[in-house]
């Protein structure tokens, strides 16, 4: 509404004066001498639409007085109200209004009244527009907005790479649940599903990130969205304490999932056919109509029941007739394989189980031109070992990052056909099948050169290479774990100089004159140097290493560094039932005592040392390194074993940082075989370390277990915080030997072994499967980081 004063333009324009007018000399009348009287004069402008005024005065002891003046007949009017009595504090007030009503005015004035006088009376009248405005039919729904009710994280704090759960939760009176959507931000991190109302944060840097929660019903006014924040801690330091300040975190890029990876099931590449096929796999055993026992396979993870009476079905074909078992064969084609995954003609992808501890690896050993994607490939050499039957190692290259793996060849086979040129130590004159008397029969009375059994060939395979450019072809060593019972981890590691190595594959010899141009198919044919060869192989034995369980990682030296400069790793000693007999005996209290669900007891001593070498033979060793693990603990929070595998990451390019992934384990499984958790820690010097992904920060876990603690009795939950890796059935009951490789500056292709189950003996469908994930890293790495062997 609009408001003037005085005038009214376009309607009306108006003034009020109070006059004295006409005063009258004659004496008063009776009871008139203290009287008074006011003069009004109106004046209206021409085309005034306002034709009557009302007048209200009021005054001393209750005096009221009304009246009107009509003006529609004339543009002025002056009149006078007489009859008030004299005295001070009188008000008038005028109104006034137009014929149609839409302009309205009002004035008032205060005065006295003087005996016998007329006052004049000023009064300034204010006079309204019309309201300009129109109306609205409104016809809808009252919105109601969401309310959130809470918001939560658990942990409230958690280490850099580590995650932590949120979840939150709103209502809507009106909407309901169906209608409410969740957007999460936060001042730092990331989340796994930012749209979730249950998702993963993972921390990335140091700090109190602000976590903020907000729900909206759809519609679109913004403020009709809740918002809910909370504070996490993401520390930085081991324990959260004052310790060293971590310099790599670990997360997974949003959508990323770890895999059971496959191999190709037919020919190798590089020597085709005269390498054979793929060993047997547990796909050949479980589609094998000989094989009874129940399978179930999801997701391609291998889930069983029941137990394997026919263990060899799969590896060896029996004939009814009672003639000889031979090795089944699962040779697609003499061909020389380059055909993708997928593509016509392409050989079958079966899950890459049972193998086993694998070592992958980059090598200019390895040329590109066995490469589906164009780049390099990445090498892997693999423990093949199903259960109670045979062993080897295999080797076989990828070309997507460790996803997918193509059968280059397989090499000291424990129980090799050497009446097959295409799958073994090849003999002229032998018999020996390596296929077991019968199809319920295993290997395990099989007493070869080495007196090893089935379950008890070579394995842990670490290659090394010499440092020097003049090395690069002749400086690698292959190093090999006996795991006969009675030689595990009391004799020395077993070396092979990989001399005249082919430029494609590094454990691939062409010097033999033999069918299948291969002299180290077999152990047998290892040992026995391989005669006839012009260059013989020669297995060697290491020296200065301590009960060595296996060469853990090398810490790699620049390219330039001359050929004699000594070499570092990383090995495990294993003492055997160490802390309870010997010289190393420790305390009761520092025992395992049984594990809570396995029900195993396990004594042994493992110790991370470090040791150097010149020659790749003898080894001086440097001690244990400190911060990996206690031996003495039987706290199933801490770290009493770690195993022989692992990836070191030279962080800053110059030694002066190192990173390692590694896995490790405690009482809580009764295995020193350390398979409980992958974790991650960094060192300075090679010899002390911090650890920031422990077994309760984990990189990867196996499944949470609650239970009583060995260390005090309270009920734990170990990992007390979720793993970086989301736990998978196929690793969810022992997982471990993580060997990293480099994608790009800022993510790793992780792969590593898992069992479906923890104790497989009647369950040989389910366990010992390879996986892999990729990692995503919180800063660059230099180039070449890792490369696990010293490659250069």
């Amino acid at each position: 509404m609009k408001t003037f004063t005085r005038s009214l333009a376009l309607v009306a324009s108006l003034s009020a004066l109070a006059t004295i007018s006409g005063c009258n000399a004659t004496a008063p009348g009776p009871g008139q001498s203290d009287l008074g009287s006011i003069g009004v004069a109106l004046q209206l402008a021409s085309g005034a639409a306002v034709n009557a005024f009302s007048y209200t005065i009021t005054g001393p002891a209750s005096f009221s007085k009304t009246g009107s003046v009509d003006v529609s007949h004339s543009a002025t009017l002056t009149f006078t109200v007489g009859a008030l009595p004299a005295g001070a504090g009188y008000s008038i007030a005028v109104t006034g209004a137009s014929s149609d009503a839409t302009v309205t005015c009002a004035g008032s004035a205060v005065f006295g009244v003087t005996a016998r006088a007329t006052t004049n009376v000023a009064i300034v009248v204010d006079c309204h527009l019309p309201t300009a405005t129109g109306s609205v039919l409104v016809n809808g729904a009252i919105n109601l907005c969401p309310v959130i009710d809470g918001v939560s994280a658990s942990p409230a704090s958690a280490f850099v790479g580590s995650t932590i759960a949120l979840a939150g939760t709103a209502h809507d009176v009106d909407m309901g649940p169906s209608t409410l959507s969740y957007l999460w931000t936060a001042t730092a991190g990331s989340f796994d599903d930012a749209t979730s109302q249950t998702p993963v944060f993972t921390c990335v840097a140091a700090g109190t990130p602000t976590i903020t929660l907000t729900v909206s019903d759809g519609d679109p006014s913004a403020s009709c969205a809740a918002t809910s924040s909370v504070s996490v801690s993401c520390t930085t330091t081991a324990g959260g304490g004052g310790g060293p300040t971590q310099a790599l975190s670990t997360s997974l890029d949003p959508g990323v999932a770890p895999i059971a990876v496959t191999i190709n099931q037919g020919t190798a590449i590089g020597q085709g056919s005269g390498n054979g096929a793929t060993p047997s796999t547990l796909t050949n055993l479980a589609a094998d109509p000989a094989n009874t026992q129940t399978l179930v396979m999801s997701g391609g993870d291998f889930l069983a029941s029941g137990t394997v009476p026919d263990t060899a079905a799969g590896f060896c074909t029996y004939a009814t007739d009672g003639t000889a078992p031979k090795r089944a064969s699962y040779v697609t084609g003499a061909k020389f394989e380059t055909v993708a995954p997928g593509s016509p003609g392409a050989d079958p992808m079966v899950p890459m189980a049972p193998f086993y501890f694998p070592l992958v690896y980059n090598t200019v050993n390895t040329t590109t031109g066995n490469a589906f994607g164009g780049q390099a490939p990445i090498i892997g050499l693999f423990d093949w070992r199903p259960k109670d039957i045979d062993e080897a190692v295999v080797a076989a290259e990828s070309d997507d990052n460790g996803r997918t793996w193509f059968f280059m060849q397989t090499v000291l086979e424990l129980n090799p056909d050497f009446t097959n040129p295409s799958s073994g130590g090849f003999s002229a004159t032998s018999t020996n099948t390596g296929c077991p008397a019968t199809i319920t029969s295993t290997n395990a009375s099989f007493a070869g050169s080495t007196n090893s059994e089935a379950d008890d060939g070579w394995g842990h395979a670490t290659v090394l290479q010499l440092p020097g450019p003049g090395n690069v072809k002749t400086g690698q060593f292959i190093y090999l774990l006996d795991r006969k019972a009675v030689n595990v981890d009391v004799v020395p590691l077993h070396a092979i100089n990989i001399t005249g190595s082919s430029n494609k594959f590094p454990v691939w010899n062409t010097n033999s004159a033999g069918i299948g141009a291969n002299d180290i198919k077999s152990i047998s044919t290892a040992l026995a140097n391989t005669p006839g060869t012009a260059t013989p192989f020669a297995v060697q034995d290491t020296v200065g290493l301590l009960n060595p369980d296996g060469i853990m990682a090398v810490f790699p030296t620049p390219a330039a560094t001359p050929a004699g400069t000594a070499l570092t790793v990383l090995y495990v000693q294993k003492i055997l039932n160490g802390d309870n007999t010997g010289a190393t005996a420790l305390p009761v209290a520092q025992q395992c005592a049984k594990a809570p669900f396995s029900g195993k007891t396990n004594h042994d001593i493992a110790n991370v040392r470090l040791a150097t070498t010149t020659d790749g033979i003898n080894f001086t060793d440097l001690g244990i390194v400190q911060g990996l693990s206690d031996p003495t603990t039987v706290d199933y929070t801490k770290t009493r074993w770690v195993s022989p595998r692992g990836t070191l990451l030279d962080i800053n390019g110059d030694g002066s940082l190192w990173g390692l992934y590694f896995s490790a384990g405690n009482c809580l499984d009764g295995d020193s075989d350390a398979f409980h958790y992958i974790g991650y820690a960094e060192s300075t010097d090679k010899v002390h370390w911090t650890v920031f992904n422990d077994i309760n920060n984990p990189i990867a876990s196996i499944n949470p277990i609650t239970t009583a603690n060995q260390a005090g009795g309270a009920t734990v939950t170990i990992p007390a915080h979720a793993p970086v890796v989301p736990t998978q059935a196929w690793f969810a009951e022992r997982l471990y030997a993580p060997t990293a490789t480099r994608i790009d500056a800022t993510h790793l292709s992780m792969t590593f072994a898992g069992y479906g189950v923890q104790t497989p003996n009647n369950d040989l469908l389910a366990y010992r499967q390879i996986g892999n994930v990729t990692l995503t890293l919180s800063k660059a790495l230099p180039a070449g980081v890792p490369n696990n062997i010293n490659a250069h």
